[in-house]
């Protein structure tokens, strides 16, 4: 028996309009019953849009502090190479043990707190310890403000030369001033940048 090539494509044609149609009808039904709904089919058919989005954001307002106190009683530079590296232990201004300085009382201006004679050479870090902080809210009330047991360390890769003066800006950044609100801690990030 001879296959006659026209009939073959004129099938083809009528089987494919068949199932064009029969996809058809079942997705115009799908519409007119959202229970018959067939996932498989989405992309052909979009579902309806009878649905949004509801987007909900949460803030907290920010911390009202009049003053940011911290008691600061260790300040080091890490010094590098010569086989050997250290800490050296930096000594604040006016030879005290320990210094007690408002942070918010800074925001536009630098307090000196060290100005020391350390040997030459390659240092890469810089940390401080703070022993104690509070903070007083635009009440009245102060909080004793729990503060980090571990010393805090800014990277900041900067070189001592013979007779050289190297002026070094640390900024405190308080992260989380929502955690100052409700947790009562104080959570500090130093920044350090090279003056020239």
């Amino acid at each position: 028996m001879a296959v006659n090539g026209k009939g073959v494509g004129l099938h083809a044609t009528a089987g494919i309009l068949i199932a064009f149609l029969i996809i058809t009808s079942v997705a115009v039904s799908s519409w007119m019953m959202p229970s018959l709904r067939f996932p498989g089919f989405a992309f052909l058919f979009p579902p309806a849009t009878d649905v949004g989005t509801l987007i909900i954001l949460l803030t907290d307002a920010p911390v009202n502090l009049t003053h940011l106190n911290v008691t600061i009683d260790s300040i080091s530079a890490h010094r590098e190479g010569f086989g050997n590296e250290t800490w050296v232990n930096l000594d604040f201004v006016g030879g005290l043990s320990e210094v007690y300085v408002d942070l918010l009382a800074l925001q536009n201006e630098a307090a000196n707190l060290s100005a020391t004679e350390v040997p030459v050479g390659n240092y890469t870090m810089i940390r401080m310890h703070i022993r104690t902080a509070n903070a007083t809210y635009a009440d009245g009330n102060t909080t004793e403000l729990e503060v980090p047991s571990e010393d805090l360390t800014v990277i900041i890769h900067f070189e001592i030369k013979e007779g050289e003066e190297r002026w070094l800006l640390i900024d405190v950044v308080v992260t989380d001033w929502i955690a100052i609100s409700k947790s009562g801690k104080l959570r500090p990030v130093l920044k350090a940048t090279i003056l020239s």
